[in-house]
């Protein structure tokens, strides 16, 4: 037998019911976490449902509903919005045991912070000129007040403080890690920014957070991994055809 709850209808449109559940829907959406509605809200939304319906409604009698750009528009909604029900659906369906999350958290490498200074230069030429310099002893603060593209860094003599290594683009977290403190970047690196003339100041093994503290971080990232697996798997299984350059 169908146990469904019966449809509660909140108000009419041209005798077209609106549904409680898309008002809870509605509601929900436009609440997030606060808290729920006052009854002056309440009103509000269903107001702008009736709207939505009169124009949904609008919208098929003029024709507007039928047109190949709209209907490529209704598709691509309705299927984006089952892809982010499927993930959802995926995620909550993983499962971790703590033994599980304790052996990720003994693998996890403690953070490094590194404290360096770099120099960004527009073209290569000009950053193996600067590292010339540094290596006859040129001082690195003031070549970089001098040369650096970088504003927030060339008052400062190129200096970028104490940052840590995953928050740092990981061709420049690597090129400082290669280096012992005081060394300079043999040869400029380059990324999206331009060519980095890099000096490593220190750097040092932070102290690992708490299990405890950890755990959430550890979970979603599992959990990233597995969902990120499945979708590959599908992908794979997938019989693929493009028409066109994907």
């Amino acid at each position: 037998a169908d146990t469904a709850l019966p449809a509660v209808v909140v108000a009419m449109v041209n005798g077209k019911p609106v549904q409680r559940t898309v008002l809870d829907l509605l509601a929900q959406t436009r609440r997030g976490d606060a808290p729920a509605d006052a009854p002056q809200d309440h009103a509000r939304l269903l107001d702008d449902l009736v709207m939505t319906e009169l124009f949904s409604q609008r919208a098929h009698a003029t024709g507007l509903a039928a047109r190949v750009d709209t209907q490529a528009e209704l598709e691509l909604a309705h299927k984006s919005l089952l892809g982010q029900h499927l993930m959802r659906q995926l995620t909550s369906e993983v499962t971790l045991s703590d033994e599980a999350l304790q052996a990720r958290y003994t693998d996890t490498q403690p953070e490094l912070e590194i404290t360096a200074s770099h120099i960004l230069l527009g073209d290569e030429t000009m950053a193996r000129q600067v590292i010339t310099e540094l290596e006859a002893g040129a001082s690195f603060d003031a070549l970089a007040r001098r040369h650096t593209a970088d504003e927030y860094t060339r008052d400062k003599g190129g200096r970028l403080g104490a940052v840590k290594g995953a928050d740092l683009e990981a061709a420049f977290a690597a090129a400082a890690r290669s280096l012992k403190p005081g060394g300079i970047t043999p040869t400029p690196l380059r990324t999206a920014h331009g060519w980095h003339v890099i000096q490593l100041h220190t750097m040092r093994s932070l102290d690992k957070e708490p299990f405890e503290v950890m755990k959430p971080a550890l979970r979603s990232q599992i959990v990233n991994e597995r969902v990120q697996a499945q979708v590959a798997q599908w992908r794979k299984e997938a019989r693929l055809e493009f028409f066109q350059a994907p």
